[in-house]
C-alpha cells in the first residue's frame, strides 16, 4: 500500500533482555483498513514486538509513529489512549458482569448525580454488537459465554473506544472453526471501517484467509514482508524455520501392531461423556477429533485419572486400571502430556533438568533417600539431546524456554517412565510449525518402538497424516472411528457436526 496510507511505523525496533537479543533492528508499516500477519518460530520475537506496541515494553532502539507523528508508549494506557488495543489469548474480561458492563467498563455512560446510565449503555452496547454482526446479548453475564464470544467481547470492547489498530494474539487457538469463520467477518467488518489488525497466528492457512500482508521474523530479525498473493505457505515456512522442513508429518508407511494394549468399556461420566469404548494396538497412533466441547479432554483425563469417572473400565494389558490416581497410572505404563501445559505438564520455576527427572526421583534416582545428581544428570542430559531441547544448560528455567521446547520437555519428562501408553492432549498447540516437524517425527518414532498413543488433537491435517485411525466426538459421545483410508477432512467434519450416523464403528 502506498506510503501515505500508513498510520504506523515501527522503525529499527531493537529490545533484548539478559542473554537474549529478543529483538534487532525490525521495521514495518501499517495501513488504514489493512490486515497485517505476523509471523514467525516461538522466540522468533512476535510477543516482544506486540507488547512494545502495546505499551508494556519499551523499547531499547527505535522509534514508533501514529499518522506521521512520534510517539512514546510508557504503558497499556498510554497506546489505548492512541488508539491501539490488543487482544490477547487469554482475556482480560471481568467475568461476573455483563457483557455491556465489560464493554465501557470505567467509561460507563451516568445521569444525573454521576449515576450510571444503564439504558443508555445498554443500548450503546446493542449497537456496537449489531454493527459487527455479533449476536450477543448486552445484558448476558459473561461467564456464561463461551471462548469465541468472550473474545468477540474483547473486539466489541476495543471497537467501542474507536480503536485505530486491533492487535489479535493467536484468536483462533481455542476457538471452533465455525467461530474462526465468525471471526473472520467481525475483521473484514473492522477493516471496512478504516481500522487496521495485527494477526498473529502459527495457523498458515487463516493467514491466506484473511491478510493482506505478511511479516516472517526469525531470531528477532524481520525475514520477509509480502503481499499473501506473492507468497506461499510453503515459502513462508522456509522463511520462518531458515529452511524447507518437507512433509510436516513424516513418513507415512508405518504401521500398528495387532495387539490390545488399552481397552476402554463404556466409560461415563454423567453430564460430559457416555458409554465410550475403543481399543488401543501396539504401536498404534489413535486421534481423538471433534468440536471444542465435545468432550474429548474429559475422556482422556479420565482414562488417565485426572478427573473423576461414573462408570465403566479402563484395561492394560487385559488388567483393570484401578481409577485412583494419576501417579498409580503411572506406575502401571501411562503417560499424560495435558493440553495445559503452563499448568499440568510443567513446572515453570523448575530447571529443565529437574521437569525431566521429577517423575523418577523417588523410584529410581534415589538410594537411601539420597538423589544420585549422577543419575540424574545424565538421565536429563540424555533426553535433551533426544529430543533436541533447545537450552543453554540443564539448569536453565522451563519458563524461559519457547513454546516448542517447553512442549518437548513436557514429553521428555512422561517418556522418562518407559510408558506403555502415551496420552498427548493437543501435543502442538501454539507452538511454531518447526517445533511441530520435531514433535511430530518423536511421535512416530515412539509408535515405531511400540508406544501407544492417543493423540487428542483440533488441528484435522494434524489427525490425517499423524494417525492410523480416529476416533470422533460428539456431545460426549463416541460415534465413529475412522480407519487410515477414510481419514479426510470431509469425513471428520462430518461426523463431528452429525452428517455421519452416530454409533456406527469402523476400523
Amino acid at each position: 500500500m502506498a506510503e501515505a496510507e500508513q498510520i504506523l511505523e515501527m522503525s529499527h525496533i531493537s529490545k533484548s533482555f539478559p542473554g537474549v537479543q529478543a529483538l534487532e533492528d525490525v521495521s514495518m508499516g501499517l495501513a488504514a483498513g489493512e490486515v497485517f500477519a505476523v509471523v514467525g518460530e516461538n522466540g522468533a520475537g512476535k510477543s516482544t514486538l506486540i507488547k512494545i506496541l502495546s505499551g508494556v515494553y519499551n523499547a531499547d532502539r527505535g522509534e514508533i509513529h501514529l499518522q506521521g507523528e512520534r510517539v512514546l508508549l510508557r504503558g497499556p494506557k498510554d497506546a489505548i489512549e492512541r488508539g491501539i488495543n490488543t487482544i490477547y489469548q487469554e482475556t482480560s474480561l471481568v467475568q461476573d458482569i455483563t457483557v455491556a458492563e465489560n464493554i465501557f467498563l470505567g467509561r460507563q455512560p451516568t445521569a444525573g448525580a454521576g449515576r450510571i446510565d444503564w439504558k443508555r449503555m445498554l443500548e450503546s452496547a446493542r449497537g456496537i454488537l449489531d454493527s459487527l454482526s455479533m449476536h450477543l446479548a448486552p445484558n448476558a453475564l459473561v461467564s456464561a459465554l463461551s471462548s469465541a464470544q468472550q473474545q468477540q467481547v474483547e473486539i466489541a470492547k476495543a471497537f467501542s473506544r474507536d480503536a485505530k489498530i486491533i492487535i489479535m494474539d493467536e484468536p483462533t487457538a481455542s476457538i471452533t472453526v465455525e467461530d474462526a469463520e465468525n471471526l473472520f467477518g467481525i475483521i473484514r467488518k473492522i477493516t471496512r471501517a478504516g481500522a487496521s489488525v495485527i494477526y498473529i497466528s502459527h495457523r498458515l492457512k487463516e493467514i491466506f484467509q484473511i491478510a493482506d500482508r505478511v511479516m516472517v521474523l526469525r531470531d528477532g530479525k524481520t525475514v520477509s514482508i509480502s503481499g499473501v498473493k506473492e507468497t506461499s505457505e510453503g515459502e513462508i515456512v522456509k522463511h520462518m524455520v531458515g529452511r524447507d522442513i518437507g512433509n510436516l508429518f513424516g513418513d507415512a508407511s508405518y504401521q500398528s501392531g495387532e495387539k490390545v494394549v488399552l481397552e476402554v468399556r463404556d466409560l461415563k461420566r454423567t453430564g460430559v461423556y457416555r458409554n465410550i469404548s475403543f481399543q488401543l494396538h501396539a504401536g498404534e497412533i489413535l486421534g481423538f477429533s471433534g468440536l471444542v466441547g465435545a468432550g474429548r479432554s474429559e475422556i482422556v483425563r479420565g482414562i488417565f485419572g485426572l478427573d473423576p469417572v461414573d462408570g465403566g473400565e479402563v484395561l492394560l494389558g487385559g488388567q483393570r486400571l484401578a481409577r485412583s490416581s494419576p501417579a498409580a497410572a503411572l506406575k502401571r505404563g501411562v503417560a499424560f502430556v495435558s493440553e495445559d501445559r503452563r499448568l499440568e505438564s510443567i513446572i515453570h520455576g523448575f530447571s529443565v533438568r529437574a521437569n525431566i527427572t521429577i517423575l523418577l526421583l523417588l523410584r529410581v534416582l534415589t538410594r537411601l533417600g539420597l538423589i544420585s545428581a549422577r543419575k540424574e544428570n545424565g538421565l536429563a542430559a540424555r533426553y535433551v539431546k533426544e529430543f533436541n531441547v533447545k537450552t543453554p544448560s540443564l539448569e536453565q528455567l522451563v519458563m524461559n524456554l519457547s513454546g516448542g521446547n517447553q512442549q518437548k520437555v513436557a514429553l521428555a519428562k512422561c517418556l522418562s517412565t518407559n510408558p506403555l501408553v502415551l496420552i498427548l492432549d493437543e501435543p502442538t498447540k501454539g507452538i511454531d510449525v518447526g517445533a511441530k516437524k520435531e514433535i511430530h517425527t518423536l511421535i512416530k518414532e515412539l509408535a515405531n518402538r511400540g508406544v501407544s498413543i492417543i493423540l487428542v488433537s483440533s488441528e484435522l491435517p494434524e489427525i490425517i497424516g499423524m494417525c492410523h485411525r480416529a476416533a470422533v466426538i460428539r456431545e460426549g459421545a463416541l460415534v465413529r472411528i475412522f480407519a487410515k483410508a477414510e481419514l479426510t477432512e470431509e469425513n471428520l467434519i462430518a461426523a463431528a457436526v452429525g452428517h455421519i450416523g452416530g454409533g456406527e464403528r469402523h476400523g
